[in-house]
């Protein structure tokens, strides 16, 4: 009996699986820290004032550029107060081995997020940029007001 020879379409399908192996394996080598691998996005957070907060999407530093960047949505709920605004400058990241860095506007990704009033029932987005200290790694984003929510990253 002869061997029959095997198909291109199957010889395709195992080329592709090994191909997709290897860039998933080049991906997973390539990151900046083994922390940013284990962060699952988007996260979302209640403040303890009744606003939802979603990490959307997180830029780890690298060795040639020292930022740190985040995309947050921020959504207010039905009893918000009256008077409620979104500022970055409560958004603060927290540093491994201690310390933390200020949020800066003039380093965030565009489109950046700035201060702005939010009535009932409204969103906003925008990334926030934070400066990381050479020798620093990023452990935590945190939001302060009226209590502290987190977002572990590293």
């Amino acid at each position: 009996m002869r061997k029959r020879p095997t198909p291109r379409w199957i010889l395709g399908c195992e080329r592709a699986g090994f191909l997709a192996v290897v860039v998933v394996l080049t991906l997973a080598v390539g990151l900046p820290s083994g922390a940013a691998a284990k962060l699952k996005l988007p996260v979302e957070r209640t403040s303890p004032t009744g606003n939802f907060f979603t990490l959307e999407a997180y830029v780890a530093p690298t060795s040639s550029k020292r930022v740190a960047n985040f995309e947050m949505k921020v959504c207010t709920s039905k009893h918000t107060p009256k008077d409620t605004e979104i500022d970055p400058a409560l958004f603060t990241l927290a540093l491994l081995h201690g310390g933390s860095v200020a949020e800066s506007v003039s380093l965030a990704k565009s489109p950046a997020m700035v201060p702005k009033p939010l009535k009932p029932l409204q969103c906003t987005e925008g990334w926030l940029g934070f400066s990381v200290p050479k020798g620093k790694d990023v452990s935590e984003l945190e939001y302060d007001y009226n209590g502290t929510i987190s977002w572990t990253v590293g």
